[in-house]
Parts: structure tokens; C-alpha cells; sequence
């Protein structure tokens, strides 16, 4: 028999082996040793084929502009698009152009056709709430209620469902009616089983639209979109779920909007809206053990794009070969362990957010290109005390521009950022934040490498931010390289045992630790950073301090200047610490080695002078 480890192992070996999964073998070998009992002959023997276009679907959706006459039914496609009688009783969407909520805004309209007319007068069920011309309108076959029904008939533990090319639009049922009950959202597929493969022939060739168009819904008027797959538990036949060669649209014509409020605004469904999702998990556990998004395009979103709204379990979800773009919230929110490799994600608010609590097992970022995200690219919380999380890698990944942080956390732990390469172009105040705002947790941020990342343009490659629980500890930054980086580091926050190891900076600056709390940071001798320059005043003892990283260029404008190293604050000087200095110019200087202690004898800094310092017993001494 062989073990889960010895799997795991396979996997991580080759991490193509999900360019097979298409005959599942793999993947069903995952289920039946998380299952003891299930043999993989008995899997191969219950495979089962369907296709969504035996239960009724068709993907013929169309996307056009159409002019609109407020209060009438009836309106006009303004392009080369053209309908027939063969359409009535499809839906169509019209997105601004439903019931007023303001003197300018208003809902978007679902209806169905009742009537073609010369190919582009189309009746509507209901009229529209507004006049205009080159209104967006989607058009086609209403397929909720077919995959619902394809996903009721597959059966065993391995049902491969085909869609064929086209372009399948997918409305909630609910969102044809008005309902009060707000949770769970209404969702266009609901699937409470495992064991399914829905197949599509490529991202380009099968897609799915979601419902894009908004409605005031529930007693509260709250602006509903809806789901377009809402795993619900607890799930029986737990076996592999995966979506594989096809595309998931939101159905909106922009996704990444210039708003990101949360919730979505009630005048003109703008912003962060949670109702407008491509896969979710909600409901109680067990929830899928494993899911699979191969080869897939998630485009047009207005919230986050997959995610979890349950807790107290712990799946795993492979993601590859994926692209996540346009969209106006985070791409990933699942709570589970996971590996994303060789996916993009561009145009986005966010990438991911990751609460750590329920992890039970490592987790991968790796291979991926990251571009145009507007907000923070990745955020780490839910680290707590009763249960320290597994590691989560980010390996080897490509980070463009985006908001004021690439990487943050409040809190993490165990969070290893290895081999990527940060392209920041002047616009990102820190690659990496330690302890931000938003803290959800119990633990701090602690036991976190940073290592043979490139760090380009950015002000600061690392930023430590947080205080009490949201404090920073244990942290190892080392063969990192930089170029035009404004200072290596930075902080104001509390942390301890934050170490900057063979570092090497390209017009690049040192490490600034001068606001901290706790600590300041510990500057190896083998970094390679730009050193804080000292330019003595006459009038006075000009300190020399070790929060600006062990590096420091003297000079000396007048006779009879004077220097000493800061040791007024020891508790904040990290052990091993060590102070080298240069002394330039033509006039000598005084060096003393304590700024609050008198009557020591100093050393006299000549023209090129070295003089290299260490803390040990609370005080600086020279090393001979």
C-alpha cells in the first residue's frame, strides 16, 4: 500500500504532474489513500462521461449594445448582432437600465425575451428603467438549471462532465424572482458531492458567464449578483472535485472598478461586492477534501473570485496553469491548503488573502507572474497560539507593480518569500510588511525568512510595522539582492530578533531601525549596503548610532570634531552587533566609544581610517 507521504512526495518531485490530470489517475490515488478501503480499480471501474448539452444547455450567448426607452418594453440592438424567433424565452441582461435607486443610478435588468421583431427589435418580460443608447446587454440560454441538473446525475466517485465549446450563460434561478432569505447567496450550481471533472476544450473555447447583472434583493435591499458554483457541505462522496480547460466570466464588462468599497454600494452595485464569486465553499463541514483548477481563466469579477465562507476544515486545492485577471477584489480567499503554480494573476485589487488557522499541511506559491495589482498583492493573517501553522512557501515568483505593499502580514508565521523577484517601479513603499493594520489572530508575526529574493525600485524591500499582539519576532533576511532601493529596511513597529544577513544592495541604502520599538535590526557584516554618511558639527558630540545599520562614513569639515557611538538606549542594540567605520577628509576626528559615559580616552580618526566596534557586556569596544 502506498502511503500519503510517499504521494506528496510525488507531487512535489514533479510539480507538472497536473498536466495529467485529465485521466485523474493521480488524483483518485490522493482520494483512495484519504479514504482507507477505496481501491483504485474500483475508482477506474465507477468512471462515468456526461455532458451538460444532454440536459438542456447551450452555450450561444452573445454579447451586444442595445438603445433603451424608459418604461418600455421593447428595445433595439445597435449592432451587426441579430436575433430570431428562435430566441424567445432566452435571458437577457441589461446592465443600467433597471429600476431608478437615484436620480442617475440604477439596478441592472434580468428578463427574458418574449418577442424578435426584423432581427433587432426585441419585447422583453419587463421594462426597462431607463433610457439610452449602447447599453451592454448579454443574451442567451438560461444553463443554471442544466448543470444543476448534469451535476444531480453524476454518480461514483468519478464523473468526467464535458462542455463543449461555446459560451454558457449561467443566471442564479433566484435572481429571476425577489427573495428575502440572504444567506447562503444564491448560486447558479450548487454541488454537495465529490468525484466530479467538469472538462471544457480550452479557457478560449468554453465559457461560462455568470451573472454580472445586479439586483436589489432581500429585505434590506442589499445588491445580489450571485454565485456561479457554491460547493455546499457538507458533502457526501468526497472525492476529487476539478475544473479543467475552461473559463469562468463574472459577466461584467469591467471587473478592477476605480471603487473597492465594501459591501457593494446600494445606488450603483459598485465595489467589493460578496455576492459576485466564481467558486465558494460555504456551509457546514466536511467540505471537499480536494478541489483542482487546471487550465482555467477567472475574468470580470466583482468580488473575491474563490474563496471559503466556512471554517473548521482543512482541504487541499491545486491551482495550475490558471490565469486570474480583471477583477475587483482578491483572486484567492480559501482557507485550505494549497499549491498555485504557473498561474498569472493580473489587473486585480488583490491576489490572495490567506488566514492561517485552519492549514494543517505546507503551502505553495511558486512559478507564478503577478502584475497591475492596484491594492496590497497578498495579505497573511489568522495566525493563532493553539495551533502554529505549517509553512507557507512563495517561491520563485514575479511581482510587478502594485499598491503601497506586494506582501503583507497581520499576523503570520512560518512565512518563507524565497527566490522571487520584486519589480516595484518606484510606486511600492515596501515589498514586504511585517505586523500592518487589520490584525486577525491570536500569535505575533514571527519565525519568517526572506531570502535570494531581487528587490527593484521599491523605497524599502522590508517594512516592520506592527506593536503588541502585532509585534514581529524571529525574523532572517539574508542573500537578498537590491537596486534602487531607497533603504534595505525600515520600521517604527516592536520586533526582536530581526536579522539582515549577506545582503547586497545596488544604489541601495542601508537599514533604518531608528523609530523601532524593541530591537533594532541586526546588520551582518556581510551585507553589502550603502553606508550612513556622518558629518560632524563643530558645536557638538555628534552621534553615531547603530539603528542605521553598522555601516557609517565619517568626515570632519572643521578641526577638533568629535564622535561617539549611541549606547544610550542598550536594551534596543541586538546582540553581536558590530560598528565598522571610515573616516574621509583631511581632518582628524575624535571617536568616542559611549555617548553617555565621560572620561574615557578617545580614539583619533586619521584620513582613512577603519575602526571596527563590537557590543558585548552592554558596552561598544574596539575590535583590535
Amino acid at each position: 500500500m502506498i502511503s500519503v507521504q510517499s504521494v506528496v512526495n510525488m507531487i512535489h518531485l514533479d510539480r507538472n504532474w497536473a498536466g495529467s490530470v485529465r485521466n485523474l489517475w493521480l488524483v483518485t490515488l490522493v482520494a483512495g489513500l484519504m479514504m482507507p478501503g477505496l481501491e483504485c480499480a474500483s475508482l477506474q471501474a465507477q468512471a462515468s462521461t456526461l455532458n451538460v448539452t444532454d440536459f438542456g444547455a447551450r452555450g450561444d450567448a452573445l454579447q451586444f449594445q442595445v438603445g433603451t426607452t424608459v418604461n418600455s418594453p421593447v428595445i433595439t440592438i445597435q449592432s451587426s448582432n441579430q436575433l430570431s424567433s428562435a430566441d424567445v424565452g432566452k435571458l437577457i441582461l441589461l446592465f443600467g437600465a433597471g429600476p431608478a435607486t437615484g436620480p442617475t443610478n440604477h439596478q441592472d435588468l434580468i428578463a427574458t425575451i418574449k418577442q424578435v421583431s426584423g432581427g433587432t427589435n426585441i419585447t422583453m418580460s419587463l421594462p426597462a428603467g431607463a433610457s439610452g443608447a449602447d447599453i451592454f446587454a448579454i443574451c442567451g440560454t438560461q444553463n443554471a438549471t442544466a448543470f444543476q441538473k448534469c451535476v444531480d446525475a453524476a454518480k461514483g466517485t468519478n464523473t468526467v462532465i464535458n462542455i463543449p465549446a461555446g459560451t454558457f450563460l449561467m443566471v442564479p434561478p433566484a435572481q429571476l424572482t425577489r427573495f428575502a432569505k440572504e444567506w447562503p447567496v444564491p448560486a447558479a450550481v450548487v454541488i454537495s458531492k465529490g468525484g466530479i471533472h467538469f472538462l471544457g476544450k480550452g479557457m478560449d473555447k468554453t465559457i461560462l458567464i455568470a451573472c454580472g447583472a445586479w439586483k436589489l434583493q432581500t429585505e434590506r435591499n442589499l445588491a445580489y449578483r450571485g454565485w456561479l458554483f457554491n460547493c455546499q457541505g457538507p458533502v457526501t462522496q468526497n472525492y476529487p472535485l476539478i475544473f479543467d480547460s475552461l473559463t469562468m466570466d463574472g459577466g461584467v464588462q469591467s471587473g478592477n472598478t476605480s471603487f473597492h468599497g465594501f459591501p457593494a454600494r446600494k445606488s450603483d452595485g459598485e465595489g467589493w461586492d460578496e455576492t459576485h464569486d466564481a467558486v465558494v465553499d460555504s456551509g457546514q463541514v466536511p467540505l471537499h477534501s480536494y478541489k483542482a483548477f487546471v487550465n482555467c481563466r477567472f475574468t470580470h469579477w466583482r468580488g473575491e473570485i474563490v474563496k471559503s465562507v466556512a471554517s473548521g476544515w482543512d482541504g487541499y486545492i491545486l491551482i495550475t496553469n490558471s490565469v486570474f485577471d480583471d477583477g475587483n477584489a482578491s483572486g484567492f480567499n480559501f482557507t485550505f491548503t494549497h499549491d498555485i503554480d504557473h498561474c498569472v494573476f493580473s489587473n486585480l485589487f488583490q491576489v490572495s488573502e490567506f488566514y492561517q488557522a485552519y492549514c494543517t499541511k505546507a503551502c505553495w506559491f511558486q512559478n507564478n507572474l503577478i502584475t497591475n495589482i492596484t491594492g496590497n498583492a497578498m495579505a497573511f493573517n489568522g495566525a493563532v497560539t493553539n495551533h502554529p501553522p505549517p509553512p507557507y512557501n512563495i517561491v520563485s515568483n514575479t511581482f510587478y507593480k502594485s499598491g503601497a505593499f506586494i506582501i503583507l502580514t497581520t499576523p503570520a508565521q512560518n512565512l518563507h518569500i524565497i527566490g522571487n523577484q520584486f519589480n516595484c517601479a518606484n510606486s511600492v513603499t515596501a515589498a514586504i510588511g511585517l505586523g500592518c493594520e487589520g490584525y486577525q489572530g491570536s500569535a505575533i508575526n514571527s519565525n519568517i525568512v526572506v531570502g535570494y529574493n531581487r528587490f527593484i525600485n521599491t523605497q524599502y524591500a522590508v517594512e516592520v510595522m506592527g506593536r503588541g499582539r502585532n509585534r514581529v519576532a524571529d525574523v532572517l533576511v539574508c542573500s537578498n539582492n537590491a537596486e534602487g532601493v531607497h533603504n534595505f529596511a525600515f520600521g517604527y513597529g516592536w520586533s526582536t530578533n530581526v536579522s539582515f544577513i549577506g545582503n547586497i544592495g545596488v544604489s541601495t541604502g542601508g537599514l533604518l531601525s531608528q523609530d523601532m520599538e524593541g530591537q533594532w535590526f541586526l546588520d551582518d557584516a556581510s551585507n553589502r549596503l550603502n553606508p550612513t554618511q556622518e558629518n560632524a558639527s563643530a558645536d557638538k558630540t555628534n552621534i553615531i548610532s547603530y539603528s542605521f545599520g553598522m555601516r557609517h562614513i565619517t568626515a570632519a569639515a572643521v578641526a577638533d570634531s568629535a564622535f561617539a557611538l549611541d549606547d544610550s538606549q542598550p536594551q534596543k542594540i541586538p546582540s553581536g552587533a558590530r560598528m565598522l567605520i571610515n573616516h574621509k577628509g583631511n581632518l582628524p576626528a575624535r571617536l568616542y566609544l559611549s555617548a553617555v559615559k565621560s572620561g574615557a580616552e578617545p580614539m583619533i580618526l586619521a584620513n582613512g581610517a577603519t575602526v571596527e566596534c563590537e557590543w558585548a557586556n552592554g558596552v561598544w569596544q574596539f575590535i583590535p
